[in-house]
């Protein structure tokens, strides 16, 4: 009776969207996208489906097709879309159609240029005054081409065409790292320092003034810093990379870590042994373990000898082990894991029930998602240690791909990377909710990682991840353990 009610509030209020905004509509729709049934679901697309046929203008119909995606509705949205598209052939629905399909699927940084061209012919950027996000976008991946290809040149020549100072570290971060791989610092320091600067500018604002762009363009300041600061350091220049980072660590504290094994480089060019020693183990006690060589050579020249060495290596890492503990508390739950039967690659089925009996750890990813891949390499070898572990299983769910072609490109990726994952395709939905998996595990951000006990209840669940290999093996193991044991209720 609840979720009749719900839906009928919903449809009430069709008839009075010339009244409303695009935000209120679709929160106005919220139960139903984040709460109803599969039924529910196909019943207010085609209600919304049937209301576009009274639609006057463009607006009405992104609203709709944005809810409609929410409800993941594909046929549906396809199906309007293509109405739009040729209703509002000079309109943002199919300019976007036609980045989509065009622009961004060119095999070559010819055909990508070619489509860019007519990208800004047929949709010129004026007619869209308050949408240079989505040029920028274009611009950034047609940059990054040609800078794959080698030429800096065009590639610089594109990015100073962006407009949205807030986002432009995206664009010219990439290329710059591009560049630097291959050889050119000539070309990469600017790009980067530009990147740099632009953060630095966004996360040194006012409180009152670091609204959602700002907090955005800070992201990448530590990515951007570490980049332009092994410059300097792999040039000697050590007193400004030093001022660099410490400038940063004035404004954002919280960067300390990202930012560690630049300033512990510079600080050993300056001669400054004790602040780099300081620095390394704080490093070495989080996990960072590729460290070890330069903290016993610091070790030995501030101590004299190596003597006591051993002692202070096994306290570091009982003082990881004890934090990670600590940590993993905040993980803790206990409930059902909702079941499920999905596809593997090779279009076999496996299921959660076929496991009882296993710890199961769940990683929830996608092709497009940094975090998720830089996570990847501590998976596999939390993986490769529990290989002989006949009692645990590991499976990455693969969810919230936005390519129509994903299981083409998925197998290719996990192929590339040399991955031993067992992969499987979240495209199964449950028939009286609508919600794939990653709905139904309450799944807001990836990756996302759930941790199975043997009777198939949910003991650890968490968000994020560290791209730092030895601390995910070490948390996967106290995460596995935990669970293996029965649970304390």
């Amino acid at each position: 009776m609840k979720n009749t009610l719900i839906f009928a509030l919903a449809l009430s209020a069709t008839v009075s969207y010339g009244q409303q905004k695009p935000a209120d509509r679709y929160q106005q729709y919220l139960p139903i996208i984040t709460e109803g049934s599969a039924a529910q679901k196909d019943s207010l697309a085609t209600a919304l489906v049937g209301e576009a046929k009274s639609y006057k203008t463009e607006a009405e119909y992104r609203s709709t097709l944005n809810i409609l995606r929410n409800l993941e509705q594909d046929a549906k949205t396809q199906e309007l879309e293509k109405v739009a598209v040729k209703k509002f052939p000079k309109g943002a629905i199919t300019r976007d159609a036609f980045i989509q399909n065009t622009l961004y699927k060119a095999e070559t940084t010819a055909a990508k240029e070619k489509a860019y061209k007519e990208l800004l012919k047929k949709w010129p950027v004026k007619n869209f005054p308050d949408e240079g996000l989505t040029y920028d976008y274009a611009v950034a991946q047609l940059a990054q081409s040609f800078a794959k290809d080698g030429d800096a040149a065009k590639a610089i020549q594109y990015l100073e065409t962006m407009q949205e100072r807030f986002w432009r570290g995206n664009g010219y971060l990439p290329v710059g790292k591009t560049l630097l791989a291959q050889g050119d610092t000539t070309n990469a320091t600017p790009l980067l320092k530009i990147a740099m600067d632009d953060a630095y500018y966004y996360i040194s604002l006012p409180e009152e003034q670091q609204d959602n762009k700002a907090k955005f363009a800070a992201m990448g300041y530590a990515s951007a810093m570490s980049a332009y600061v092994d410059i300097l350091v792999n040039r000697g220049q050590y007193e400004q990379a030093v001022e660099q980072i410490e400038k940063a660590l004035v404004v954002a504290p919280q960067q300390a870590d990202a930012l560690s094994t630049v300033y512990y480089k510079s600080l050993i060019g300056l001669d400054r042994k004790l602040e780099a020693y300081n620095i390394l183990t704080r490093l070495y006690a989080k996990g960072q373990f590729n460290v070890e060589d330069q903290l016993k050579k610091l070790y030995a020249d501030l101590n004299g000898s190596m003597t006591g060495y051993e002692r202070f290596n096994a306290n570091l890492k009982e003082e990881l082990t004890q934090s990670i503990r600590t940590h993993i508390k905040e993980m803790e739950t206990f409930k059902p894991a909702p079941a499920f039967e999905l596809l593997n690659l090779k279009g076999e089925k496996v299921s959660l029930a076929s496991l009882k009996g296993k710890v199961v750890v769940l990683d929830f990813w996608a092709t497009w998602c940094q975090p998720c891949i830089r996570s990847f390499p501590g998976m596999q070898a939390a993986q490769a240690s529990y290989a002989a572990d006949p009692d645990v299983e590991f499976l990455f769910i693969n969810t919230w791909e936005r390519d129509k072609d994903y299981k083409t490109k998925v197998p290719a990726f996990i192929e590339k990377n040399n991955y031993p994952f067992e992969v499987l395709y979240d495209d199964q939905k449950d028939r009286e909710s609508g919600q794939n998996m990653a709905a139904q595990y309450g799944v807001q951000g990836i990756p996302a990682k759930f941790i199975i006990d043997k009777e198939g209840n949910i003991r650890y669940f968490l968000t994020g991840s560290s791209p730092n290999v030895d601390y995910i093996k070490m948390e996967m193991h106290e995460l596995i353990e935990s669970a293996k044991k029965p649970h304390k209720g």
